[in-house]
């Protein structure tokens, strides 16, 4: 049987996990509600409220759940302009640097990476020169900054997180 990109990454992921299909079944209702009370996710995943609070303190004390967030659409909050932005460093510099670009305007995620890039942000911004200002200003006018490409994104799709309880096997790789 051949699975999906999703079900690869996940198994990818939890090579070192010690979850069995009732934490993912948890993980998965809270990614999709955090609201939920542990009685409602009990019923939600088919179990007990002992076995439901037990887990949650589980997968909280082992770090698997880390919090909870509200998610929130930045068009609404006024950022309708998101660009990924690549940045190179200087040889000796980049271990400093993530402080500092993670400080500028508009940054909401920074990842380091291998290749010909650095670091990659996310940035967020009111308008083009708002972005402009975060990009020439903000991330040019750091010590150790060498290089930057920045891409405008035209639209974006959220996933709310690894969606544990919707992994399927597919029948045919052709069908991707």
């Amino acid at each position: 049987m051949i699975y999906s990109v999703k079900a690869e990454l996940l198994d990818f992921l939890l090579v070192d996990a010690d979850l069995d299909e009732l934490d993912k079944k948890i993980i998965d209702v809270l990614m999709r509600n955090a609201r939920l009370s542990i009685p409602a996710l009990a019923d939600e995943v088919g179990t007990s409220r002992a076995t439901a609070y037990n887990r949650f303190d589980r997968l909280v004390g082992q770090g698997v759940i880390t919090g909870f967030h509200a998610a929130v659409d930045p068009e609404a909050l006024g950022s309708e302009i998101a660009a990924l932005t690549l940045v190179k460093a200087a040889q000796q510099g980049w271990p400093s640097l993530a402080e500092d670009l993670a400080a500028v305007p508009g940054v909401v995620w920074l990842g380091l990476s291998v290749g010909t890039s650095d670091f990659v942000l996310l940035l967020r911004a009111r308008s083009l020169r708002h972005l402009r200002d975060s990009v020439l200003e903000g991330l040019l006018g750091i010590p150790g900054v060498d290089s930057i490409e920045t891409r405008v994104l035209l639209d974006e799709t959220t996933p709310s997180g690894l969606p544990f309880g919707q992994l399927s096997p597919i029948d045919d790789v052709r069908s991707l």
